[in-house]
């Protein structure tokens, strides 16, 4: 059969392939898309949708329309909740489009920052968009988030918790990166989102990528994620290697070196010698410190912690946890506790890095600080 002949033939069975799908569902010339909104609303003021909201968000398939969504991942109870009339809405709930209108959200009371869900739209019986889009609500006092494009706020003096100010309103340009094991999980949107940005990417399998949500990370997993984050390039050699650590691979030590040569990681001390523990589970308060190193916030925060077991956060990490929570990286679980020496998954990490990366963006443009939650805090 010459090169003609097999062209031909694979012309005629795409053309007979596409013939044969079945009705409403997707084609490669037909994209199905739902895309990400945001929607503001004042302090403890419930938030109601309009069935408009999603319609307006959907490219349906020709000839087709929104027939109803399914609920991917709900918001953070510490952030409020989603209901459908005065019930709160489960995890892969499917809401039919004319009952959208019934969908609000609550905050949580005196609640002020962000909260995110994510939605995938149905179109018919087959068709339904390839990823979940993410709808981020805005809790704040009513006024509208600042346009980034605006001149920096003046710079507060040292001895002052700079004040929170709202995210920009323009939603994300990239899309998640879809992980075979986080279609339903609370986590899916932000580890999409790093590895859409490609900084921090799972596994790919047969075409498919596995994010391992639920491993606890290490030491050295942590440091290596935040490296990604900050853009802090692996050394080339061992040379400069202030660890005493034996049996470490030299990939790890490179990240490791990278790490405390940019002042993100310190390493324990016993006796004479540096020690990296790279094995070690990592805690939360350890997670906090180190994010705290790389960012390197110009005005640490002045206001003391107000968690129910601040007492328990060890001295040396006390103003990393302060600035942390004062410039809106992170927050305490619902019940006011920080919980310094749990240990943190994969998942959390990258709830943790992504809102790190975003005010990344955002203070870089602006020089203001706004509220984030820690949306694996549960």
């Amino acid at each position: 059969m010459n090169k003609k002949t097999i062209a031909t033939f694979i012309c005629f069975m795409l053309a007979l392939s596409c013939l044969l799908l079945p009705a409403g569902a997707e084609r490669v010339n037909d994209p199905l898309v739902a895309n990400d909104f945001t929607k503001q609303t004042p302090k403890n003021t419930t938030l109601n949708f309009t069935i408009r909201d999603f319609t307006e968000s959907v490219n349906p398939p020709s000839g087709g329309s929104l027939s109803h969504i399914t609920l991917a991942q709900l918001t953070n109870e510490a952030t409020g909740t989603l209901r459908l009339g005065t019930e709160p809405v489960q995890l892969g709930t499917a809401i039919a489009t004319n009952k959208l209108d019934q969908l609000n959200f609550v905050p949580a009371k005196d609640y002020v920052g962000e909260a995110i869900f994510t939605w995938d739209a149905h179109y018919g019986t087959d068709a339904v968009s390839p990823y979940p889009s993410a709808v981020t609500i805005y809790v704040g006092e009513g006024q509208a988030p600042p346009d980034v494009t605006e001149p920096p706020s003046p710079t507060p003096t040292p001895t002052t918790t700079p004040a929170p100010t709202e995210p920009p309103s323009e939603p994300p340009t990239q899309k998640p990166l879809q992980y075979e094991d986080m279609l339903e999980h609370w986590g899916a949107y932000s580890a999409g989102m790093l590895g859409a940005e490609g900084i921090i990417v799972g596994e790919e399998i047969g075409g498919h990528f596995y994010f391992y949500p639920n491993k606890v990370l290490t030491r050295i997993d942590f440091i290596i994620l935040t490296n990604s984050i900050m853009g802090i390039k692996t050394k080339d050699s061992l040379a400069g290697n202030p660890f005493a650590d034996s049996g470490v691979p030299s990939y790890m030590l490179r990240q490791a070196i990278a790490a405390y040569e940019n002042g993100i990681i310190s390493g324990t001390k016993k006796g004479n010698a540096l020690y990296l523990n790279p094995y070690e589970k990592l805690t939360r308060v350890e997670a906090v410190k180190i994010l705290d190193n790389a960012l390197k916030l110009a005005h640490p925060a002045t206001e003391p912690l107000s968690f129910f077991d601040a007492a328990s956060i060890p001295t040396w990490a006390e103003q990393a946890v302060k600035n942390m929570e004062a410039y809106g990286i992170v927050k305490g679980y619902s019940d006011n506790t920080f919980r310094p020496y749990e240990t943190i998954t994969k998942a959390q990490a990258a709830e943790l890095l992504y809102q790190t990366f975003k005010y990344q963006n955002h203070a870089r443009k602006t020089q203001s600080v706004f509220n984030r939650i820690f949306y694996g805090a549960k």
